[in-house]
């Protein structure tokens, strides 16, 4: 059982970290959205955080895993903040040539 869990935790963090991290990658080759790029960085950030706590607990750090979550957590909201904001764009000058 404990195998099973292992295995879908490392293949949902490969999954939201790889996902968020391939869309951020597009959006930046693309020159387009540039808050979707920063926002979904953020995510890929704050998903590690908490898939890092196993690993701590492993290592002795029983208190940390918490604050590691929480800032996760926090990541990722920011994130999702910054991808879901709209951005201004300033309309196009249309020159008239008719006088």
């Amino acid at each position: 059982m404990i195998a099973l869990t292992i295995l879908l935790n490392i293949y949902g963090t490969i999954g939201l970290v790889g996902g968020a991290i391939h869309s951020g990658f597009l959006f930046w080759r693309k020159k387009v959205l540039p808050n979707r790029v920063l926002g979904n960085l953020l995510i890929a950030a704050g998903a590690l955080m908490p898939a890092m706590a196993g690993s701590l607990i492993k290592a002795g750090l029983t208190d940390v895993p918490y604050i590691n979550e929480f800032v996760g957590v926090v990541l990722m909201y920011l994130g999702f903040l910054q991808a879901t904001t709209r951005q201004v764009v300033a309309p196009l000058a249309i020159h008239s040539t008719a006088k």
